[in-house]
């Protein structure tokens, strides 16, 4: 067995509920309204996933627990009832994350042989969260100590103790202020990247594992991901890896089960950025997704986790989406990566 990687730690949000929902693409539902009408109400949401996938869109977005009634009635309101809520859930997020896929097939390997779905994942720069329902909380977070070693506790029981007293430390509240141009620390973009769309029984995540650990083997970086859930066990996981020609991604993939679909688009581009105050104010994604709808952007992907945005667009509208980010957020830098 290799020895554990080592990891700098990881967080935990309770008394936070999922909201999931479908909805067809069209002009009067779009997630630029969708997130704009939360926004109007004061209600901060510290994670989003968002995935265009077939005509329709599908959302994830978390809140705390006690803005759950406010924001049903909002939504059914204003859409109808075009949502599921699942209660007493907690995000769980380990870090440094790097874009670095083997730590992410780690976890998943884990997931998988322990039976434990994750009801949604996101990656920011800096970690990868996954939603939990909070009853898998407390093997989730111990099982994290077979793959992984935390520089800040040696084991399970370290972490239990050093939690007491700090239950609200990692706690979203909302800013008292709002910023004509929110800022951010810099705007970074990847292009030549290949965005996968895997259908799967979310029980199944574990065999994605062998695929990160061998994009991993060879260089390549995880620069976006998210899960979305389809019906019942059945979902989607999107990820964005540099494009590969020797292997390509989907010979590395072939392996998988039979049932396992596998949907491919490239070249696309990955722009990410955070900001002092994405994780603790209202409004950021429905600025940046209103900017990015009222100049035509074709919006693939977005997730917002750990104060973070990233979104995935097609490679040659990497640019004009760019300008409509400068155009809503003050930005002191841009800066191309490597693939």
């Amino acid at each position: 067995m290799p020895p554990p990687t080592k990891l700098g730690g990881f967080k935990i949000l309770k008394d936070v509920v999922r909201i999931s929902t479908c909805f067809p693409d069209e002009k009067e539902l779009s997630p630029a309204r969708f997130f704009r009408v939360i926004a109007e109400e004061k209600i901060n949401l510290p994670y989003i996933t968002c995935i265009h996938d077939n005509q329709s869109w599908g959302l994830n977005l978390m809140l705390d627990a006690t803005d759950e009634e406010k924001i049903s009635d909002l939504i059914e309101k204003t859409f109808g009832k075009i949502f599921k809520i699942s209660p007493k859930s907690a995000i769980l997020s380990i870090f440094p994350h790097k874009k670095n896929p083997e730590i992410t097939g780690s976890l998943f390997e884990t997931f998988g042989q322990e039976g434990i779905k994750p009801d949604s994942v996101a990656n920011s720069p800096s970690a990868i969260s996954v939603v939990l329902k909070e009853e898998e909380l407390n093997r989730a977070s111990s099982v994290l100590f077979e793959p992984f070693s935390f520089s800040a506790y040696r084991t399970p029981a370290d972490w239990k103790l050093a939690q007491k007293g700090k239950e609200q430390l990692y706690k979203e509240v909302v800013a008292s202020y709002q910023e004509q141009r929110p800022k951010v620390y810099g705007l970074e973009y990847h292009e030549k990247q290949e965005l996968l769309n895997i259908k799967l029984n979310m029980s199944d995540i574990g065999q994605l594992s062998v695929f990160f650990k061998k994009i991993s083997s060879i260089g390549l970086h995880l620069t976006f991901i998210i899960t979305n859930t389809l019906k019942g066990e059945r979902g989607t996981l999107a990820f964005c890896v540099p494009q590969s020609e020797n292997p390509s991604n989907a010979e590395i993939l072939s392996p998988l089960k039979p049932e396992v679909t596998i949907e491919s688009l490239s070249p696309v581009s990955i722009f990410s950025m955070n900001g002092p105050h994405f994780g603790d104010r209202y409004g950021i994604a429905g600025e940046l997704l209103r900017a990015i709808k009222e100049i035509g952007i074709d919006l693939l992907a977005l997730n917002c986790s750990i104060a973070s945005i990233i979104g995935v667009v097609p490679l040659d509208q990497i640019q004009p989406a760019i300008r409509a980010i400068q155009g809503c957020f003050e930005v002191p830098s841009v800066t191309q990566k490597d693939a």
